[in-house]
């Protein structure tokens, strides 16, 4: 088989080039600065929705949702008002893993997320926060455990759950950058351990991805302080909340730096994220409220069952630490499941509801409750489309009180996506509007205060929360910085995530398959010097091409 060239990816969750290119400049980011200005860069778009399970999944594999199946953290049973947890078992198409290992390669994989169960490679892989974990990763969330338990007695975990951001409050925060900026470090010890590991028993691996989710976590908690425009700006936050953005992007600057140091400066590098990140606004959404008052929905009286459901599970995320809710998860999964699916569901009247949503704010949508499909469905299929057509006109014609729109689009899955998993997707898939450039936030409804479809937050509710939205949100447009010799990567208009996968395929020196949703990022053009340009003209001129 031929020799593969190596590449090393770098993935930073959540990272955006709003926070990027001002650090750059101030010179705080010396690494990812001098990629930028030595290789190609600009912003990639991700996922419908943009989120962690469904973007990685697309980076994976090469492509869209509706062709791997991976939609969010959960998927709705078919024909149930019940969820189950998404893992990677449910993924279809072969990831970039698969293919470099069948064309004789090794891989280093660490904190990829909706990677667990680990699939067999050459090499090492070390599932994302997706794994299963109580006190940190396992050795089971490993590829090969055995060379795991060796890397993590020299360095400890790839990831230990030291942050219960359920219970995020103002003292959490201050503890919080610290914890943020140990993980960073932790994380880079582990994968240059891993690397030394790998390459001492069989030589570099020919394709590394270790992902940062630390850029994620801070943006979602921390936005607010970082922004002085935030509605949700706190001007007497302290000076450690306000640059806890700012210090976690310096510190993975300098893990980017020390990796690809370790890993060789001769490889293709290149830093990508899954999605953007940006401030939320001070409203949030009730999407369910909203279908009642258009009559599309109704509740059950005397079942406040979402209520109770909603309050154990919040509760036990409050109040026990974060390694024993982590251990009765593991344990209960089965159980959590059913919890989270009476939260969503509970409290709904389905004889009479035409429509409901899951109120989730990772895949904003709302499913038709179809007779024949759901288990008291009471719309007929004759009807149908004349549904949908009245959910998307009440969303559409939903506003702020400024005129802006509340939803800034409602589709039809099929027009969003195509596959063989469409009808994994709700019927009408959701992306919610901005308010004055910030995002809204969808939250379950708290029924039993009857709110407002579309609520206005109080002082102490703005850092987020449950029931308040993260005061840090995604958004559509990651990132993509590609570097070294012959790196991938002239970025077209519309460059999207599903682009990735083939790209460094062909980085690697891997065929291109027609079959992947994503077309490879072409390497720039190499321009003559003008030195070159010299010589060639008078080359040129001497052969007779030239007058």
């Amino acid at each position: 088989m031929a020799e593969l060239r190596p590449v090393l990816v770098l993935g930073l969750d959540g990272a955006s080039f709003d926070v990027i290119q001002p650090l750059a400049r101030e010179g705080r980011l010396p690494n990812l600065s001098a990629w930028m200005e030595a290789g190609v860069w600009g912003p990639l778009s991700s996922t419908v929705p943009a989120m962690t399970f469904p973007a990685w999944s697309t980076f994976l594999t090469g492509l869209e949702p509706g062709r791997h199946g991976i939609f969010d953290f959960t998927r709705k049973l078919p024909g149930r008002y019940r969820i189950a947890f998404t893992n990677a078992s449910e993924r279809a198409g072969r990831s970039l893993y698969a293919r470099v290992c069948r064309a004789g390669g090794r891989i280093l994989s660490l904190g990829m997320p909706a990677t667990f169960p680990p699939e067999p490679v050459e090499g090492l892989l070390v599932c994302g926060f997706d794994a299963p974990v109580s006190t940190g990763s396992h050795a089971r969330s490993a590829s090969d455990p055995e060379r795991y338990r060796r890397i993590a007695a020299r360095t400890g975990p790839w990831m230990q759950p030291e942050l219960d951001e359920a219970a995020a409050g103002a003292e959490w925060h201050e503890r919080a950058v610290d914890v943020l900026l140990g993980q960073v470090e932790r994380k880079t010890q582990f994968a240059l351990e891993a690397l030394r590991s790998l390459t001492r028993q069989g030589g570099r691996p020919d394709l590394a991805t270790i992902v940062f989710s630390e850029s994620d976590t801070v943006a979602h908690h921390f936005w607010r302080d970082h922004d002085p425009g935030s509605p949700r700006h706190d001007p007497a936050a302290s000076s450690l909340r306000r640059g806890a953005i700012r210090a976690v992007y310096q510190r993975l600057d300098a893990a980017c730096g020390e990796l690809r140091r370790a890993f060789g400066p001769d490889a293709v590098c290149i830093v990508v994220s899954d999605h953007g990140s940006g401030g939320a606004a001070r409203r949030v959404v009730h999407l369910n409220r909203r279908l009642a008052d258009c009559g599309l929905l109704h509740r059950a009286p005397g079942r406040p069952s979402d209520h109770w459901a909603r309050s154990l599970r919040d509760a036990a995320l409050r109040w026990l630490p974060p390694r024993r809710a982590q251990q009765i998860f593991r344990r209960l999964r089965p159980a959590a499941a059913r919890v989270e699916s009476t939260a969503r569901f509970g409290g709904l009247d389905f004889r009479r509801s035409a429509a409901f949503s899951e109120e989730a704010n990772t895949q904003p949508g709302v499913w038709i409750n179809l007779r024949g499909r759901e288990e008291e469905g009471c719309v007929a299929p004759a009807d149908y489309e004349r549904v949908r057509d009245e959910v998307i006109a009440a969303l559409l014609d939903w506003k702020l009180p400024e005129g802006g729109p509340v939803v800034a689009r409602a589709r039809r899955r099929e027009e969003v996506y195509e596959g063989p998993f469409v009808e994994r997707a709700p019927d009408v898939v959701v992306e919610l509007g901005e308010d004055g450039g910030y995002g809204l936030s969808l939250v379950p409804t708290p029924w039993s205060r009857q709110p407002p479809a579309l609520r206005w937050l109080e002082d102490p509710e703005l850092a987020g929360g449950r029931g308040r939205g993260l005061n840090g949100v995604h958004r559509r447009d990651g990132i993509w910085i590609a570097c070294g010799a012959d790196a991938p990567g002239t970025l077209p208009a519309g460059a999207r995530l599903s682009d990735a996968a083939p790209t460094i395929l062909r980085a690697l020196g891997l065929p291109f398959e027609e079959e992947l949703d994503g077309r490879p990022l072409e390497a720039p053009p190499r321009r003559y010097t003008r030195e070159e340009e010299r010589i060639v003209a008078e080359r040129l001129r001497a052969l007779g091409y030239l007058e």
